[in-house]
């Protein structure tokens, strides 16, 4: 068997919550996507399309070969600048 040189998709999730007076309320939003980058645009675009207001407080990948979720965070700080 070939190993494929194709992209993968990966499972991520971004936390967040509505709002500096919800701060105790988090939730979840999962993404398939190629890159953490992405996975964040997807949510980015859906917060604009829904006219939401929230606080995007983290993003995850998923290591199905570790069964747990790697912080990805760090690239709200690139995106942001």
């Amino acid at each position: 068997m070939k190993k494929s040189n194709e992209p993968k998709l990966f499972e991520y999730r971004i936390k967040y919550n509505i709002g500096s007076s919800h701060a105790e309320m988090d939730n979840y939003h999962y993404y398939n996507a190629f890159t953490a980058e992405e996975a964040l645009d997807f949510h980015l675009q859906m917060v604009e399309k829904h006219n939401l207001k929230m606080q995007t407080l983290s993003i995850e990948k998923y290591n199905p070969y570790g069964d747990r979720w790697e912080d990805e965070s760090e690239i709200m700080n690139h995106q942001q600048t």
